[in-house]
């Protein structure tokens, strides 16, 4: 089938696509013909999903063994070598488990994300079920359904109204004139290459999961060579005109539990699956708006979310090396540990245009994230149990935050929060780390320690309200520190 898929696409020519003048017009010629291809190579086949095992290590010939080691134990217990068989059997089967075990631990070694890893082996040896699993019943009204549509359209519903709020006409822009000295000059947005389409869909994460149009990044990755050209053009045309075609701005959401009592909906977050062909076009715009802004040092330092080289553990480094210093030298220590409510669903799209404007992301760049933001649309997919068919809400329009899971959007979102820190910073040591900020006081006098608390807390509330933000006070804590 694969082989049949990229001859097809090894044949197509894609004249057809830049026949029109328009990029939602290239982009859907562009997209039927791929599908059409894929879709004659890869018929829709109906099997059934086995989830017995979850036991990533234990394979057919390790079940097989423990099959025979129960036949072996039902056996006549009274013969000499069929005991001795029975020892030398079972201590055997010992090892190959754990050598199968250490095999399957080896995967932490190789994987990107080690922690994730490492607690993904944990969850499974200890018997704990993982928050992924399928949502079967939710409270709706007061009255509990296990209907897996009703489910879905009360998801998608409560997720698209997160952000229906009245906030206080403050100026987001006023902070920002007072934290910058200096203006910021304009982007430059250089044409993207075939070389730098081909190294985009290299670098994609290789996965079998995909948005609404069914094409996984593997698929992508298998097919690269055939389509960068023509994607390349469609990128400069979507860069040039300011518009990322339509048919990109469609998201898959899968509810994803958080804690607590998994019948309410509120114990969920919205994770978005993207199409796979949108990855490339933000990449390419993402590549020149970090290019822009590490030429310009225009990211605060203060910043360790979502930033190439710069970790958790830095920001744990920062905070306890500044935290023992100001001990050793006798001051009162204490910090405030702020958690923003649904920080990535609640950004106002005009707010972070008018920021981006201001960090000289201008013109096409700034009209092409403004088309990125606007018009979007997702629905909720639910896993059906008694049907081989899943459930979807209706499609809804999202008129806030920037989509999570997306490669754009935690860039977005820091600039969004980038001015915080020097909101505050004369006051207190701010630590940010994406929406989780950390800020530390330390002082020798205690009534001057209170005060910089005071003022600093009215500060941040002054500017969550004006970016039209809130905390989370459920997670936001207050921590002395003491020798």
């Amino acid at each position: 089938m694969m082989a049949d898929f990229v001859t097809k696409l090894s044949n197509e020519s894609w004249d057809t696509v830049f026949d029109s003048s328009d990029i939602d017009s290239k982009f859907n010629c562009f997209l039927n013909t791929y599908l059409r291809i894929f879709y004659s190579s890869f018929p829709l086949k109906i099997v059934k999903n086995d989830i017995k095992n979850k036991t990533a290590w234990i394979t057919v010939g390790i079940k097989t063994s423990c099959k025979h080691k129960t036949y072996l134990a039902s056996r006549d217990s009274n013969d000499p070598r069929l005991k001795s068989h029975y020892k030398m059997y079972c201590k055997i089967l010992s090892k190959v488990f754990k050598e199968a075990k250490q095999n399957n631990y080896n995967q932490i070694l190789k994987s990107n994300n080690k922690i994730k890893t490492t607690w993904d082996i944990v969850k499974v040896e200890s018997g704990k079920k993982t928050v992924n699993e399928d949502v079967q019943s939710l409270n709706i009204e007061g009255k509990s359904t296990n209907n897996p549509q009703a489910i879905a359209s009360a998801f998608n519903e409560y997720f698209l109204s997160l952000v229906e709020k009245t906030y206080l006409n403050n100026n987001p822009i006023y902070y920002l004139s007072h934290s910058f000295n200096s203006s910021f000059p304009n982007i430059n947005l250089k044409s993207s290459t075939i070389k730098e389409i081909e190294n985009i869909i290299k670098s994609l994460k290789p996965k079998n999961s995909h948005g609404y149009d069914e094409i996984s990044t593997n698929l992508l990755k298998a097919s690269s060579v055939y389509i960068s050209s023509p994607l390349n053009q469609l990128c400069n045309k979507s860069l040039s005109s300011g518009i990322l075609p339509q048919r990109l701005k469609y998201a898959v959401v899968k509810p994803l539990f958080k804690r607590g009592e998994r019948k309410c909906i509120s114990n969920y977050r919205p994770v978005s699956i993207l199409t796979s062909f949108s990855k490339v076009f933000e990449k390419v715009i993402y590549n020149r708006l970090l290019e822009h802004l590490n030429s310009n040092n225009t990211l605060v330092k203060e910043q360790f979310g979502f930033r190439k080289d710069i970790t958790t553990e830095k920001a744990t480094y920062e905070l306890t090396n500044d935290n023992l210093n100001a001990l050793n030298n006798r001051l009162i220590v204490g910090g405030i540990f702020c958690d923003l409510a649904k920080a990535f669903d609640c950004v106002n799209h005009d707010i972070l245009l008018s920021k981006l404007n201001f960090y000289g992301i201008t013109g096409k760049a700034n009209e092409w994230i403004k088309s990125y933001l606007k018009n979007r649309y997702q629905r909720v997919e639910i896993k059906s149990k008694n049907s081989s068919s899943d459930a979807f809400s209706n499609w809804g329009i999202i008129k806030y935050g920037v989509p999570q899971g997306s490669i754009l959007g935690p860039l977005l979102f820091i600039l969004y929060i980038n001015d915080l820190s020097k909101t505050i910073n004369n006051k207190s040591k701010p630590i940010p780390f994406a929406d989780d900020t950390s800020i530390i006081f330390k002082n020798s006098k205690i009534e001057d320690f209170k005060n910089d608390i005071n003022f600093v807390f009215e500060a941040l509330n002054r500017w969550f309200k004006a970016n039209k933000l809130s905390l989370n006070f459920d997670k936001t804590h207050y921590i002395s520190f003491l020798n």
